[in-house]
């Protein structure tokens, strides 16, 4: 049993597929040397690897189209000041507080159901000469109180305090730490060390005494804490039921774009599944033109430049009912977010993606989980799963190989007993013009093999980020090394290990020559 399990790794001519226990014995090889270059990887920082997040990013897009559920998309919109709005008014950024409760307004005055919420992920919180602060103030009241819309504000935390603080005059003195009439909310953008992109979002943050770190405090009366904007949307306006939300979100961001909120040109690229997002890019760019401009937001988005062109009833239609996100994408203002799916794209997105997904997953929302030995239990079983199925593809991989190299062979002595002398052997004395043919040949088997494993990889990603609570980095690092002790030929060094050198085999007729590109 066990020399046949060392053997599943070769793909001779002779290969066949062994016994239920000799596969049970490979399996549990396999995922022995997966889990422990996870391990071995964690000691060196394999987090950080480079490769990991080059994995990530390409399987992003494909994880979107194929494996994120579009049922919250259209529950959101997007408004974002720009800077034709700005050369309008004749202004910079930031304009007046005036300006802000104007456009607010004119927001949330439609004929028709109100949005569901607004949150405006600006943060008022320098000082500065403006007396108009009083009607910012006073409409944001509005909404909330008269219109019976959650506002929900962008904040910092205060230096001294450790609480979410705006200027003064927008907070309620006799409640502190709280705003008047409207919730505070966090809106930090902790970006990955090594490529910067959003892949998770932060939940709950408290200060420990020492630094601010994540999850709810033990003490909230004496600890300076506070919710994401996300979160609070989801939980006071959604009903997402109030959970301890102990790992950060796994940010999975979407792909199929909403339809465009207006007819003016977006100069993006919509965003649409395709199968064929399956094959690696590198190959795909040998028949697709370059993309002629970014992808466009996931979700419904409006400039306020459009919005001044609306009238009330095409604007109602835009936001009527809507969770309402307005942010800002104009010169002077950098907020920004590194998507790993659009690119650079306005940091409110990022926030709107969290809410989706609170939306889509309610309290099985991916998390941010990291490998360790023994795995966490809520990695381990979707980790031996997707061991289980790189291991199927594996053997079905070498059983495809196997009848290849079969027929190959069969083909190979009938040529050569109908036409004597004829090169079918790459080693055989050839013309220059027979070795060049092989040359293609086996270019073309090894892209096609290369091709086929990593449409399986890709494919085998999206399924568990759709069926599991597993997050985009944490599948890609376990599959990548799973691949990786696949490419390395871990079967074949234990079996080196184990049982020493294969013998050498007596006088044999000569083997039959090797497939194009399965040379070893």
């Amino acid at each position: 049993m066990v020399r046949d399990a060392l053997h599943l790794g070769a793909a001779s001519d002779g290969w066949r597929c062994p016994g239920p226990a000799a596969l049970l014995l490979g399996f549990v090889l396999l995922a022995a040397v997966s889990f422990g270059m996870l391990w071995l990887g964690d000691k060196i920082n394999a987090q950080g690897m480079a490769v990991t997040r080059f994995m990530a990013r390409a399987q992003a897009p494909v994880s979107a189209q194929l494996a994120y559920p579009g049922q919250a998309r259209d529950q959101i919109t997007v408004v974002l000041y720009d800077q034709a709005f700005l050369n309008t008014l004749g202004t910079a950024w930031p304009i007046s507080y005036q300006e802000h409760a104007d456009w607010l307004g004119r927001l949330v005055e439609l004929p028709g159901p109100p949005p569901k919420a607004l949150m405006v992920d600006i943060t008022f919180g320098q000082e500065r000469p403006d007396p108009s602060w009083a009607a910012l103030k006073d409409q944001l009241c509005a909404i909330q109180r008269e219109r019976g819309i959650p506002v929900f504000l962008a904040a910092l935390p205060d230096a001294a305090t450790g609480q979410l603080a705006i200027r003064p005059e927008l907070m309620d003195a006799s409640r502190p730490g709280s705003a008047r009439c409207y919730t505070l909310v966090g809106v930090d953008y902790v970006p990955d060390p090594l490529d910067a992109v959003a892949w998770s979002y932060e939940t709950h943050r408290h200060f420990d005494g020492n630094q601010w770190v994540v999850g709810k405090p033990e003490a909230p009366s004496t600890q300076p804490y506070y919710r994401s904007a996300a979160l609070a949307m989801a939980e006071d306006v959604a009903g997402l039921q109030a959970d301890d939300h102990p790992q950060p979100m796994a940010l999975v961001w979407g792909h199929n774009s909403a339809p465009a909120a207006t007819a003016n040109a977006r100069h993006c690229v919509p965003g649409e599944r395709r199968w064929s997002s399956l094959v690696p890019g590198l190959l795909r760019q040998l028949w697709e033109a370059a993309p002629a401009g970014p992808l466009c937001p996931y979700h419904r988005t409006l400039t306020f430049s459009e919005v001044a062109e609306l009238d009330e009833t095409a604007l109602a239609a835009q936001v009527s009912g809507k969770y309402l996100f307005v942010g800002a994408q104009a010169a002077g203002y950098n907020d920004f977010a590194q998507s790993p799916v659009h690119g650079r794209v306005p940091g409110v997105h990022m926030h709107a993606m969290a809410l989706d997904n609170f939306l889509t997953y309610g309290n099985d929302y991916k998390q941010s989980a990291e490998w360790s030995l023994p795995p966490p239990k809520e990695l381990l079983l979707p980790g031996l799963a997707a061991i289980a199925a790189v291991f199927v593809v594996h053997l079905g991989w070498n059983c495809v190989r196997a009848r290849l190299r079969r027929r190959w062979s069969r083909l190979h002595a009938g040529a050569l007993r109908r036409w004597p002398g004829l090169a079918l052997d790459p080693d055989a004395p050839s013309s220059l013009r027979s070795r060049l043919t092989w040359c293609v040949l086996g270019a073309v088997t090894w892209i096609c093999g290369i091709t086929l494993k990593a449409i399986a990889a890709m494919a085998l990603i999206a399924g568990f980020q759709h069926f599991s609570r597993i997050g985009m980095l944490p599948v890609v690092e376990l599959v990548g090394m799973t691949l990786l002790a696949e490419g390395l030929g871990y079967l074949a060094r234990l079996r080196w290990l184990l049982l020493g050198p294969e013998p050498a085999p007596a006088q044999m007729p000569a083997a039959p020559s090797p497939l194009p590109g399965d040379r070893e």
